[in-house]
């Protein structure tokens, strides 16, 4: 799944930890030092050599997709093997951002045409793209996630923002189902395997499922209770006071778990590696940290003289996937993955 709400880039200290299921025998598990070694990803041709991309999602076994800079519009690339794909965008569209893949390599996103400002999601398999057309009522069908089956939660914007609303179009439906916003919610941020959906509001996010809504509990010193990701009902994101923010794990809405060491979680695969921040002393950017469940996992490692580097999403083949730039990584970057190296 994918989600990319914000970037933030550095590197982080080798972090020395005991981890049997990694096959360590347990007599050298205090002397193994692990880190994630990056991979830099060539672009297609035409590509800006700055990427202005981002890498959002995988199939879980081996294959990444997003969205860069390729000929002056903004195309899907997926890497098979190392190497990259151009898919392109959707006819008489310039602009494609990819939102996730599903676990059949289908990729979802969205796609706008500058002229007509005509703004429509759309479904990339072996035959294409497939555009969907938006609901009755509703100018624009802004995916969010998509879970592993290819079921997609969605935020429907009216021209009243009232009358905005979430929905899910469940994989092979030919139509989505159109939600109600848990009370004091107004975003959709991931949906779990199951079909649980991760709300956020201002105060407090949400877990609901089947109409039951679970609010995230705060933790000692911490309030403001966000989610970034969601799998297999366990949350990861972060909660903040007003000095500081703290990475947390849920898991249960109810039972939150302070990741030490990190400010905020980005992402977490279906095994539970997770992806997020270690706070920088008086700097703004976070080193990039890894972490098994609660368990501290090494650090991503710098790719080459990149200055700025951040995973984006953590797949379920246990590699990280993002972006590295010299610049500001809010305008993307070019394409990288991390595969943990002993």
């Amino acid at each position: 799944m994918m989600k990319k709400t914000w970037l933030r880039a550095g590197v982080l200290a080798t972090v020395a930890i005991a981890v049997t299921a990694l096959g360590v025998p347990a007599a050298q598990a205090q002397a193994v030092r692990l880190s994630w070694k990056p991979t830099v990803l060539p672009l297609p041709a035409g590509a800006s050599p700055l990427g202005h991309g981002y890498l959002n999602g995988s199939d879980g076994h081996g294959e990444y997709t997003g969205s860069f800079i390729v000929d002056d519009k903004l195309q899907v690339v997926s890497w098979r093997g190392g190497e990259p794909v151009l898919r392109g965008v959707p006819e008489g569209y310039e602009w494609a951002m990819v939102a996730g893949e599903d676990s059949a390599g289908r990729v979802y996103g969205d796609a706008l045409d500058y002229d007509s400002d005509n703004d429509r999601s759309f479904v990339l398999d072996a035959t294409g793209f497939h555009l969907r057309e938006n609901p009755a009522g509703f100018r624009s069908f802004q995916v969010r996630a998509v879970n592993k089956r290819g079921d997609v939660v969605a935020l429907l914007l009216s021209d009243d923002p009232a009358a905005s609303a979430p929905a899910v179009w469940p994989a092979g439906a030919t139509a989505p189902t159109i939600l109600s916003f848990p009370p004091g919610t107004n975003n959709v941020i991931d949906i779990d395997d199951d079909g649980a959906i991760l709300f956020s509001s201002f105060e407090r996010d949400v877990v609901w499922k089947n109409g039951v809504s679970r609010p995230l509990a705060d933790i000692a010193g911490f309030s403001n209770p966000h989610g970034s990701a969601i799998r297999n009902g366990i949350v990861v994101g972060w909660a903040s006071n007003a000095n500081a923010s703290q990475a947390v794990r849920w898991t249960t809405p109810e039972k939150a778990t302070p990741l030490s060491g990190s400010d905020y979680a980005i992402d977490m695969n279906v095994g539970g590696l997770t992806a997020g921040l270690a706070p920088v002393p008086g700097s703004f950017r976070g080193k990039p940290i890894a972490w098994r469940g609660t368990t501290p996992a090494g650090e991503l490692k710098q790719p080459g003289t990149y200055t700025g580097y951040q995973p984006t999403h953590v797949s379920d083949d246990g590699t990280f996937a993002g972006i590295a730039s010299n610049g500001a990584l809010d305008e993307g970057g070019v394409p990288v993955i991390w595969r943990l190296t002993p």
